[in-house]
């Protein structure tokens, strides 16, 4: 039977259609190859490292993108292709399940939030509570004399912005070297050291089970142990599968304050305990005492202790429920609730602006200023995003306060007005270029340096701008000490210490503290450093000053 040539068309639509095909065949092998590249350079372009997720699933999609093309366009017969395509597939699904089974998921492998995995069969970390010197003192050589000694009784020192007035140890670490004077084995969690007298006292978690622990300061043995059972909403990530991204264990640093042990652990419970002995004064948990929620990666700000009107003031929870609320110091009693907008993962600090004593609070998606002896709003500002708010706010020239984030929500600076009883606050700039994820920025001379996805730079407060960017620490922490002097935690486990200014960072030592990836803050007690991470503690005794 023979067909009609018009119904095939003429030899210049024939070549035309074959032309459209060959076009669209080999556009789309362009995009699918360049889409594994494009994606890099703007998840590295956006200097979020959140993003770097993205990256790894498209490590494993790109792939399989590009099989999936040959299948649709390859140049072998369908059956073949159609072979090749699934004989890909079933080798990634296989390698999925052999990783499955000899894999277990260990949190995240830095700030950064990419996944950490161990063999199955390795020991995981010690579940059971010690006992007064179960956990054993790696001894060193070396003693701190007493008089090295000072304290540190809060989070992130005098005035939990991390700044120390004064240098009173030799920064030159290369020619003196700091002394280690002992170290030991820790529990889980990320909270710091306080130390008042000979006690050095921080916060673990051991199974199941939250810790507050004090430690002689001068030789690093157990004195005391307080444990709060059944807190292991946190632990592992047995009952919050994201939380175990963060880590397990208590992420807040105590606070000491007259003989006393103000704590807040992950779970939300609030402690205060005798520093003597670790005698329980009272207990209670704000977050289900306001039928609140816990913040995903759970409790970590550290307790603020008001001398006058006699409070603590601990974060409390997402809405619904309080984002701060006011316990008295003696009986734990509640004495005042700011409703809020909700709580974040930044400490409150006491500040004075314009002549008035007030409470700023780094929230959830706001800053605020808050009456200590009412717990009224004076003032907010609204910051939206949903991501973490970690950084304490920072105040500049009596009236501006700078507060830094990173998930790319901008970092504000703030100016408060005063009217009377009229309070207002008003953004001046926001920048993206200092993106700090788990620390604060110190600020010197109107500048701010800070850990900016993991790197070192500094801002201009005139306007945010950048000035530099260098060197890569890590999603650790930092102290201004001195007024010149900047000492870095970093993630890695080791510690610099140099001289800051808006030329650079210039380090003038370093010592290899801690060997495993450490968020912790660093706690100067006179020329007593103390470092911990997961893992473990040291103590440092740092050089006398030689001038």
């Amino acid at each position: 039977m023979e067909y009609p040539a018009e119904w095939f068309g003429s030899q210049g639509e024939f070549e035309g259609l074959f032309f459209m095909i060959r076009f669209f065949r080999n556009l789309t092998l362009l995009l699918c190859l360049a889409s594994g590249p494009a994606l890099v350079v703007w998840v590295l372009s956006t200097e979020i490292t959140a993003l770097l997720w993205l990256v790894l699933a498209g490590a494993v999609l790109w792939p399989s993108l590009l099989m999936l093309w040959f299948l649709a366009f390859g140049r072998s017969q369908f059956p073949t292709r159609l072979k090749r395509t699934g004989l890909f597939f079933g080798v990634v699904i296989a390698l999925g399940c052999v990783g499955a089974l000899l894999l277990r998921y260990d949190g995240s492998a830095s700030g950064a939030s990419l996944p950490k995995f161990t063999w199955r069969w390795t020991e995981k970390v010690a579940e059971v509570v010690p006992a007064n010197e179960l956990s054993p003192v790696v001894w060193s050589k070396n003693k701190a004399p007493i008089s090295a000694a000072a304290d540190s009784a809060q989070f992130l020192g005098p005035t939990r912005d991390g700044v120390w007035p004064k240098l009173n140890f030799s920064p030159d670490w290369k020619s003196h070297p700091p002394k280690e004077i002992w170290r030991r084995p820790m529990g889980l969690g990320w909270s710091g050291f306080s130390v008042v007298g000979s006690r050095a006292v921080t916060q673990e978690q051991f199974g199941e089970v939250e810790c507050v622990i004090c430690y002689d300061l001068f030789t690093g043995r157990q004195l005391w142990v307080h444990r709060d059972d059944d807190t292991g909403y946190f632990y592992a990530g047995k009952k919050h599968k994201v939380a175990a991204m963060g880590g397990a264990g208590p992420r807040s640093t105590p606070t000491i304050y007259k003989g006393k042990i103000y704590t807040q652990g992950a779970a939300g419970i609030v402690n205060c305990l005798d520093l003597e002995s670790g005698r329980v004064i009272w207990t209670g948990n704000p977050v289900s005492d306001h039928r609140g929620k816990l913040p995903v990666w759970g409790q970590s700000t550290a307790p603020l202790v008001i001398e006058e009107p006699g409070v603590v003031v601990v974060s409390c929870s997402e809405k619904p429920g309080a984002t701060l609320v006011a316990l008295d110091l003696e009986s734990g009693e509640p004495v005042w609730t700011y409703a809020g907008r909700g709580a974040s993962y930044s400490s409150p600090r006491l500040l004075t602006i314009f002549g008035k004593r007030q409470i700023v609070s780094v929230n959830a998606r706001d800053l605020s200023g808050v009456d200590p002896a009412s717990g009224g709003e004076l003032w907010h500002y609204d910051w939206p995003g949903s991501n973490p708010k970690v950084g304490q706010p920072v105040l500049i020239n009596k009236s501006r306060i700078l507060a830094t984030a990173s998930y790319g929500v901008g970092s504000p600076l703030i100016e408060i007005k005063r009217a009377g009883e009229k309070w207002t606050a008003i953004e001046k700039w926001k920048s993206i270029k200092m993106k700090t994820k788990f620390s604060s920025v110190v600020v010197r001379k109107g500048y701010a340096y800070g850990m900016d996805e993991g790197r070192l730079a500094c801002i201009d407060l005139a306007k945010g701008d950048r000035v530099w960017k260098k060197q890569k620490f890590g999603f650790g922490q930092q102290l201004l000490i001195g007024g010149d002097y900047l000492l870095i935690q970093a993630e890695p486990g080791f510690v610099v210490i140099g001289k800051i200014n808006p030329q650079g960072f210039f380090e003038t030592g370093r010592i290899e503290a801690l060997s495993s990836m450490t968020w912790n803050t660093p706690t100067l007690a006179g020329r007593l450093l103390l470092l911990r991470n997961d893992r473990e503690a040291v103590c440092f005794l740092l050089p006398p000053k030689t001038d």
